[in-house]
C-alpha cells in the first residue's frame, strides 16, 4: 500500500525488539500488531497504519490507549501525542538516534511511575448559589440589584459575573494548595491542569511510583475526610505519565 506508515504510540526502554500482540489500530481490517523499533536501548512502540492521516474518533483512539495499558504492564512508557504516523520505519530509527539522549532524560524522570489522576468537585445543586450563600460581599451585590424594582443592567449583570468568577478562582487556588500540600511526600511530581467545567475545584495529576499505589489511594481518602461534604473526590489510574514528559523531539531536517 503505497500511503502505509507505521502508527507512533510511545517510547521505552528496551534493548531488543519486542511484541505486545495484535492490538493496535486497525490495519486492512483487522487490529494490527504492535511491535517495538529500538535503537541503543530506546524503543519506539508502533504498529503498521493503512493511512498517513488518523482522526480522534473513538476507533481509533481506543486502541491507542488499549496498547498504552498494555505496554504499561511490562515497561515504563512516555505515550506520544495521539495521531502521529511515520513514513517507515526508517524514519523511526533516524529518531531515535537523533533523540536518544532527550529520550533518556524522559525516561529516566518517569522509571518506575505511573500517573494517578485527582479531580475534586463541588457537589451542589447550584455552583452560582452555593457561592451566594458562603459569600456575603457576593450575596449583598447580588440582592442589591435584583432587589429594586426595575430590572439590573447588562453592566450589573456582568460584574456579578465577573465577582463570581473571582471568588470561586480564588477558592479553587486556596483549595488545590492545600490539597497539594497534603499530599507532599506521596508523589514524585503533581500538575495542576486547568478545570473544564465550572464545578471542578480542580485537576491534578500526580507522578507515583508504581509500588506506591496503594498508598496513594489511601491518601486520597485521608484528604478526602478533611474536607465538607460538599466536596467529591474522584481519583482515577494508574495513567501512563502523560502529563510529566513533554519531548520535543526533531529530526536532522529540523
Amino acid at each position: 500500500m503505497a500511503n502505509k506508515g507505521l502508527y507512533l504510540y510511545g517510547l521505552i526502554r528496551a534493548d531488543d525488539q519486542r511484541e505486545f500482540g495484535c492490538i493496535g489500530l486497525a490495519d486492512e481490517g483487522a487490529p494490527a500488531l504492535v511491535t517495538s523499533i529500538c535503537i541503543a536501548g530506546v524503543c519506539a512502540v508502533v504498529s503498521d497504519c493503512g493511512t498517513q492521516k488518523i482522526m480522534p474518533l473513538r476507533k481509533y483512539l481506543d486502541p491507542y490507549h488499549r496498547v498504552i495499558q498494555e505496554v504499561m504492564k511490562t515497561a515504563t512508557i512516555i505515550p506520544i501525542r495521539f495521531g502521529h504516523v511515520a513514513r517507515n520505519r526508517d524514519a523511526i530509527a533516524t529518531m531515535l538516534k537523533h533523540n536518544r539522549d532527550t529520550i533518556r532524560e524522559g525516561l529516566d524522570r518517569v522509571a518506575g511511575c505511573v500517573e494517578m489522576g485527582l479531580k475534586v468537585k463541588w457537589d451542589v445543586d447550584n455552583i452560582f448559589e452555593h457561592f451566594i450563600g458562603i459569600d456575603a460581599e457576593l450575596a449583598a451585590f447580588r440582592d442589591e440589584i435584583f432587589g429594586r424594582s426595575q430590572a439590573p443592567s447588562l453592566a450589573e449583570k456582568i460584574e456579578l459575573g465577573r465577582l463570581f468568577a473571582e471568588r470561586r478562582a480564588k477558592e479553587r487556588e486556596r483549595e488545590t494548595e492545600r490539597v497539594i500540600e497534603q499530599f507532599q511526600g506521596f508523589s514524585a511530581d503533581v500538575k495542576s491542569n486547568t478545570p473544564k467545567n465550572e464545578t471542578v475545584v480542580m485537576d491534578l495529576a500526580f507522578l507515583v511510583a508504581r509500588d506506591a499505589m496503594k498508598t496513594f489511594e489511601e491518601r486520597v481518602y485521608q484528604v478526602a475526610a478533611t474536607f465538607p461534604s460538599h466536596y467529591l473526590f474522584d481519583y482515577t489510574g494508574p495513567w501512563a505519565p502523560f502529563n510529566f514528559v513533554d519531548l520535543d523531539l526533531q529530526t536532522p531536517d529540523d
